[in-house]
């Protein structure tokens, strides 16, 4: 007799095993969907955007990479065609120097493209020979420089002794000056005079490239969520780049009246006071009296903020109003005072566009260019 429940005891495991089999298959094949998915999400992103945004495949600024805000990105090669060039502290065989400079980012052409390096457009201007020095590794430190210290240790290695400039010109951003220089003057800082020439022969004071990304990385949802954020805060709810709108055209970009600053243009002007400003003026003074007792002139140049730069074009500002300069301007001095807001002003009211790059808290050359045509050195 045929066995009724062997029967459909067979066929009840065939059909499990079946079910088993294409419930495997179906999460196989779901699972392999949601990965080509994965993959192909990022690699659209990437090549359409990203790319673009975090890599040296073409040359950009800070603030569209931080913000990933494609539409201000300054495209740009870096190249240099100004009959006389600057010398960097290795390049250094005993050979006279008129100026030293001493700075931060911009001082060793941050914002790259066509000249870089302001101090190419004094020496061409001024026919001077001017040399950079980068910044001492000393314990002072504020973003990555403290000219003040990075001075005093060449002043007391002896080593300012052997160049014997004329000029040492002191750059900042506006909005480190009161870390760098808003504190009582000291001028403790050494080291062997041996250990300093050793360490700027191997410092070439190149800018860093940009860390490296496969095209798998969090930055392609970033660019999604965080130009979606700026449609409601300025700020994308807290993030570091600001994007604000402009009331003219200013650049010669896709979005050509948007401004990217950094939050900490905003955050510093309630510390920028009478007392904190006179603080500043005199610590510059000090150093102003170390050096002409050595025979060589300071030459201050704070470098004016994008914000309070372009600060007057921004429709409807929330924002107080940066006064640094202004309260600087009119106190006494015993330096040579870069006015570079006063200037560049000017320029902008002219109705210059890309004094500072779009996408970048670096000005570019036509900035160098308006303020050396105007300060010359002899």
């Amino acid at each position: 007799m045929i066995n009724v429940a062997a029967i459909l005891k067979i066929r009840s495991a065939l059909f499990a095993k079946a079910a088993c089999s294409w419930r495997y298959r179906s999460f196989a094949s779901v699972s392999l969907a949601l990965l080509a998915g994965f993959v192909l999400f990022h690699f659209v992103t990437w090549k359409c955007f990203t790319e673009d945004l975090l890599t040296d495949t073409y040359e950009g600024g800070d603030l569209s990479r931080l913000g990933y805000l494609p539409g201000s990105k300054h495209y740009r090669n870096t190249s240099v065609d100004l009959p006389r060039r600057h010398l960097k502290m290795k390049d250094y065989l005993g050979q006279p120097v008129d100026m030293l400079t001493i700075g931060d980012s911009f001082s060793i052409g941050g914002g790259r493209g066509r000249n870089p390096y302001y101090q190419d457009y004094i020496a061409t201007f001024s026919n001077i020979s001017v040399m950079n020095v980068t910044p001492y590794p000393t314990d002072d430190l504020v973003m990555g420089c403290s000219p003040l210290s990075t001075l005093a240790v060449l002043d007391n290695s002896g080593y300012l002794d052997i160049i014997k400039p004329r000029y040492v010109l002191i750059e900042s951003l506006e909005t480190l000056v009161p870390a760098r220089f808003g504190r009582p003057f000291a001028w403790g800082w050494t080291d062997s005079l041996a250990d300093v020439i050793r360490h700027y022969e191997g410092v070439t004071g190149d800018w860093p490239g940009l860390p490296k990304h496969s095209f798998i990385n969090s930055g392609n949802l970033d660019f999604y969520w965080r130009n979606l954020m700026y449609f409601f805060s300025d700020s994308a709810f807290g993030h570091s780049v600001h994007q604000f709108k402009l009331n003219r055209s200013l650049f010669n970009v896709r979005k050509d009246d948007d401004l990217l600053v950094f939050q900490y243009d905003l955050r510093i002007t309630p510390f920028m006071t009478v007392e904190k400003v006179s603080e500043i003026n005199e610590t510059v003074n000090e150093i102003a009296e170390v050096l002409a007792r050595k025979g060589i002139r300071l030459v201050f140049m704070p470098v004016v903020s994008k914000f309070n730069l372009y600060g007057e074009y921004i429709i409807d500002n929330p924002y107080p109003k940066n006064m640094f300069f202004e309260k600087l301007r009119p106190l006494p001095k015993k330096y040579l005072f870069i006015d570079t807001k006063e200037i560049l002003q000017e320029e902008l009211r002219k109705g210059e566009k890309d004094i500072f790059f779009a996408d970048d808290s670096h000005w570019s050359w036509k900035a160098s260019r308006a303020i050396f045509e105007k300060v010359r050195f002899r």
